[in-house]
């Protein structure tokens, strides 16, 4: 699964976008809205050129269901646009050009999903875009979207978490987080999907997800090691070696919405040149 973005310089100067896959409708083409178009965007400020991009985004991750769509073109667009116009961006810069792009769609930038997307792996991201990287251990996950419409949903999954919490879920994620960077340092996969354990956001966001804690509790019961929220949601993903047995459970514990399941495992590739 991923997007594939088609770049090439024009003479106009102006950034073009075509969109195409899965979920194009519901994605903008005014490239100053979009995450692959506000990267272009810039770098043509930022360099000052006289001509212009033409880019068609071929999407294969869905928009809106926490899957970090946004964040896998943008990634594609930040490694196209560097190894087309020779920038030589390398690391934190490649990185925070395509945060710029999740900036445009987000409202600020970030570098959560397109770090992990441009390096692979397991990336932890410090500040001022400082990033660590791990291969990330060979394990089963589902993922499982359910055919929800929520409306603002970003904005919406931002205002349910609270501004202040406690310390006692505080030192719990903190934990848990910690043990799932060891699991990633021990090439243990059943401890990194028993790490899969959320206070801070999990319990506030599950209310936008129908049936929630049944999905959970039915992924935990049919052999899952973890599950929670994928990104902001709606999606719902599961560790765990048994995938085909877990995802039928979920899928029956999401009752009558209509859902569609995505079997995949932690890639140590991140984006790259593929013509």
């Amino acid at each position: 699964m991923g997007d594939i973005i088609e770049l090439q310089e024009i003479d106009e100067p102006e950034v073009r976008l075509t969109i195409r896959g899965v979920g194009a409708e519901r994605i903008p083409v005014d490239p100053e809205r979009n995450s692959s178009g506000a990267i272009l965007v810039k770098v043509r400020e930022d360099y000052g050129l006289d001509y212009g991009f033409a880019a068609e985004i071929r999407k294969g991750l869905p928009p809106g269901k926490g899957m970090g769509s946004s964040g896998a073109s943008a990634a594609a667009t930040a490694v196209a646009v560097n190894e087309l116009e020779h920038l030589s961006l390398r690391g934190s810069e490649l990185i925070r050009l395509a945060a710029v792009g999740e900036g445009a769609v987000a409202g600020h930038p970030h570098a959560d999903n397109v770090a992990a997307s441009i390096m692979g792996g397991f990336v932890l991201v410090g500040e001022d875009y400082d990033v660590v990287r791990l291969d990330a251990p060979s394990v089963g996950m589902v993922v499982v979207a359910p055919e929800l419409e929520v409306e603002n949903k970003t904005r919406r999954a931002r205002d349910l978490l609270p501004e202040k919490v406690s310390l006692r879920d505080a030192v719990r994620n903190i934990g848990h987080a910690s043990r799932m960077t060891a699991a990633v340092a021990l090439h243990d996969p059943v401890l990194f999907g028993r790490s899969v354990c959320d206070s801070l956001v999990e319990p506030h966001r599950a209310v936008m997800i129908p049936g929630f804690w049944d999905v959970k509790e039915a992924a935990l019961r049919a052999g899952a090691y973890g599950c929670s929220i994928s990104g902001g949601g709606p999606s719902v993903f599961a560790v765990g070696d048994a995938v085909a047995d877990i995802a039928k459970a979920m899928v029956v514990a999401f009752k009558d919405v209509e859902t569609r399941v995505y079997f995949t495992q932690p890639s140590n590739r991140g984006a790259r040149v593929i013509s």
